[in-house]
């Protein structure tokens, strides 16, 4: 292997054909643990899983690129770059392990996305920033989509990504007149799953950690449904026909179903109220459309106490069927 060329940065052709196949007769990482020069490195070097994690990756780009005709390959070979890049960055540390296996899964997952049907041009880009605000130490890390597909005005879908995206983060900066004996770090953490319901549709899962103080930090997730044809946001009720009985029967399943969690898990009675539901069920953000099933997400607190966490509600598509518009975004 070339000296300049370090694991998962080599070129499309040179990991496929050069460290990855070695790599796996070895059982290492995919690329040579004799040679590691960066605190990642090493640190993957020393863990059996993080070094499968590694070459599950590695396989996955590989195969992915190989199959991949320009420009689609060229944008995968950047992305896979610039996630390399942003990995060494922000898995630092004394929680370098436990970041890096968090990537690692993530972006197992999206490489396979990324092969299901046309490549999207979907690009992972990312905020890594670290420091201090007298005693108070913060730590940023936060991922988000980038539609990138040439035929397609994708600038106020991207625009909303990333402004979230900047605007979560400066958040959980530490104000300058923070008091100076506050000895803790602040941190924020997002990613992002992707999922392919339709042939011309991707559905967006964010998920957010954020920790600025007090008892505990707080996670929750919302999911963004895009219709590749247009590049833009699809409301929930663009998947069904015309007429509110798709959500009239979405609802009722719902509530059924909540009612059933909150027997082991208990959550708040007046959650299930019609009026406080519907509330809830008109939130956009709450409808991950994922290949087989609708999942309804509710957040810590939007149902049930802190200490019952989230709930999901999943709906497999059978039970729609006769209300999915056959020329919406969930079309086949």
């Amino acid at each position: 292997m070339a000296s300049d060329v370090k694991g998962l940065l080599a070129s499309a052709a040179l990991l496929a054909v050069v460290a990855v196949a070695p790599a796996f007769a070895q059982g290492g990482p995919s690329f040579d643990c004799a040679k590691a020069a960066t605190p990642v490195e090493r640190t993957i070097c020393k863990s059996p899983e993080l070094a499968k994690a590694d070459r599950d990756v590695a396989a996955a780009y590989a195969a992915l690129v190989a199959k991949l005709a320009a420009p689609a390959k060229d944008h995968l070979t950047k992305d896979q770059q610039r996630w390399v890049g942003n990995r060494n960055r922000a898995c630092t540390g004394e929680d370098a392990a436990t970041c890096l296996k968090s990537r690692y899964d993530s972006r197992l997952a999206l490489l396979k996305q990324f092969g299901v049907g046309a490549y999207p041009f979907i690009s992972e880009q990312a905020i890594v920033r670290a420091g201090k605000v007298k005693a108070t130490g913060y730590r940023i890390d936060a991922s988000y989509p980038q539609f990138d597909g040439p035929s397609v005005n994708f600038t106020a879908l991207n625009a909303k990504f990333a402004d979230t995206t900047k605007e979560a983060a400066r958040e959980s900066v530490p104000a300058a007149d923070i008091g100076g004996d506050i000895d803790q770090t602040w941190s924020y953490e997002q990613n992002f799953s992707l999922y392919r319901p339709g042939s011309a549709a991707v559905s967006v899962e964010m998920n957010l950690y954020t920790f600025t103080g007090g008892a505990h930090g707080n996670g929750s997730t919302y999911a963004v449904l895009v219709d590749l044809r247009t590049g833009r946001e699809s409301k929930p009720e663009s998947a069904f026909i015309a007429g509110g009985e798709w959500l009239r029967t979405v609802t009722a399943i719902v509530a059924a179903d909540l009612k059933k969690q909150f027997v082991t898990n208990p959550g708040f009675d007046d959650a299930l109220e019609p009026a406080k539901l519907a509330e809830l069920m008109a939130e956009p953000g709450r409808y991950l459309f994922k290949p087989d099933a609708l999942e309804i997400i509710f957040n810590q607190y939007d149902v049930g106490p802190y200490s019952s966490g989230s709930y999901q509600v999943t709906i497999p598509y059978s039970r729609l069927r006769s209300l999915i518009r056959p020329d919406g975004p969930l079309s086949r």
